[in-house]
């Protein structure tokens, strides 16, 4: 099973666009988004290398370039399960003035809050001492105070997204047929919306992963009913069939390159093939049995070779 934390990371950077235009509607006509968006992962390792990653959170961190040619930087945090945690907002400080003092980059940080509990919702960081006062104020997404009507009226991407993590907090959808109903809306509402097929594809991953049915079976006829709706030969058609392209294609060329060559070059093989085809990191790192940071790290050394040898 997908962790949740692992799925808002890899949807942040496949909807990143549509993630701005939900959260910092007010400010996009400064950013120049014909510059692309850049994910900094190994920086905000460096940063918080003492980051605790049993917590169920997920930490993005990328840069966008204003239209005056300015760097401006994001920070968004998705808690994804409510805990006591005392030093929450010392923390969302902490990205801040790290990130100032090491970059020296302007910076702005979200927190959005996928629980219901309200006690650890934290909104700012404030401390005081003998006439000195620091009030660090972050913005804050509270998911338990908006509607479904709400998200889904929003028409972006990202709001459906959150409507399918709302609707994750109803206890209704512990039993399997409230959640297959549930599920299935939430499809032909995508499938009605008119998105390309990436976005199709990484918010059908979402919405199939999030929430789990009790009885596998359930997940083999919701697929099947995905198919339906589809009109499709496989749930999803092209996505299924590429994912057994790409682990027969590696799994034969591990083969072929010799046992010494071992797993990790067969796993290395997969996730290059994948990429190749277009799969969302989460995707890959699925198949290939790997973190998403390792499958990310991988990529990105495969680019960088491209671009050498260009």
């Amino acid at each position: 099973m997908v962790r949740r934390d692992t799925l808002w990371k890899a949807l942040i950077e496949e909807l990143v666009e549509d993630f701005l235009y939900f959260f910092f509607p007010a400010y996009m006509d400064q950013i120049d988004l014909r510059r692309g968006v850049v994910f900094l992962d190994k920086d905000l390792e460096r940063i918080m290398p003492e980051a605790d990653t049993r917590r169920r959170h997920a930490d993005k961190l990328f840069k966008v370039w204003l239209n005056d040619g300015e760097e401006h930087w994001f920070l968004a945090h998705v808690e994804v399960q409510g805990y006591p945690d005392a030093d929450f907002a010392f923390r969302m400080f902490q990205y801040y003035y790290r990130i100032l003092d090491r970059y020296n980059k302007p910076v702005t940080a979200i927190a959005l809050y996928t629980d219901t509990n309200r006690a650890y919702h934290a909104t700012a960081y404030r401390t005081s001492f003998m006439g000195t006062e620091l009030i660090y104020r972050f913005q804050s997404f509270i998911l338990a105070d908006k509607t479904p009507e709400d998200l889904r009226a929003s028409g972006n991407p990202f709001g459906l997204a959150l409507e399918t993590a709302y609707r994750a907090l109803d206890p209704r959808l512990k039993e399997d047929n409230q959640l297959m109903i549930s599920k299935l809306e939430l499809m032909r509402h995508l499938l009605s919306r008119g998105l390309d097929k990436a976005k199709i594809r990484q918010l059908y991953n979402f919405i199939n992963m999030y929430v789990s049915f009790q009885n596998s079976e359930n997940k083999l006829k919701f697929e099947n009913e995905v198919r339906k709706i589809t009109k499709s030969r496989e749930p999803m058609g092209l996505e299924e069939a590429i994912l057994k392209e790409v682990l027969e294609q590696g799994i034969e060329q591990g083969i072929e390159q010799g046992i010494e060559q071992g797993v990790e070059r067969k796993a290395h093989t997969v996730v290059i093939r994948a990429h190749e085809k277009g799969l969302s990191v989460v995707d890959i790192a699925e198949i290939a049995g790997l973190t998403v940071e390792e499958v990310a790290s991988i990529i990105a050394d495969y680019e960088a070779g491209k671009g050498t040898s260009a």
